[in-house]
This record gives C-alpha cells, sequence and structure tokens, in this order.
C-alpha cells in the first residue's frame, strides 16, 4: 500500500490523478512517521512509552479526517471509528 522509499511512482491501471495524489499524500505521513523514528531521542522516549507518534491525513475536498493504524499499515476513516465504537 505504501511507497518505499526511492520507489518510483506511476499511476496504476484505472487509478484516477486524485487517488494517485491521496496514495502519495498518505504514504508520505507514513514516512514522515518512520524518518521521525530515526532521531535517537524521539525512539528512545517512543519505546519506553514516554511518546507516542500519530499520523493522519485530513481530505480537504471531503472535509474527511483519517487516522493511521500503524500496526495494519492503513488509514481509518473517524466518522467510521466512531460509528463502531
Amino acid at each position: 500500500m505504501f511507497i518505499k522509499p526511492g520507489e518510483k511512482v506511476g499511476q496504476r491501471d484505472h487509478e484516477t490523478m486524485a487517488d494517485l495524489a491521496t496514495r502519495i499524500e498518505k504514504a508520505a505521513v507514513f514516512r514522515s512517521l518512520e524518518n521521525l523514528l530515526t532521531f535517537p531521542f524521539v525512539r528512545t522516549l517512543a519505546e519506553r512509552g514516554e511518546l507516542q507518534l500519530h499520523g493522519a491525513y485530513f481530505g480537504v475536498a471531503e472535509g474527511s479526517l483519517f487516522v493511521l493504524d500503524q500496526a495494519a499499515k492503513e488509514f481509518r476513516s473517524v466518522r467510521e471509528e466512531k460509528t463502531s465504537s
């Protein structure tokens, strides 16, 4: 699902430009969280449980908020989370 560092990104079959842009934007959120963990002080605090990192994506056009489920490596709609709780 996510774009790996150095990977050339192209439009998939039957993927709109809007979907491609969204895929790249979400991948950037995931990659940013990974990059934060390359800082020793961030990694140490996260490993101790003293710091929690969260990723989110806001779809401006739809007004939709998605939170990254890092274990599943996918974004989940906050709206869906509220209705299933």
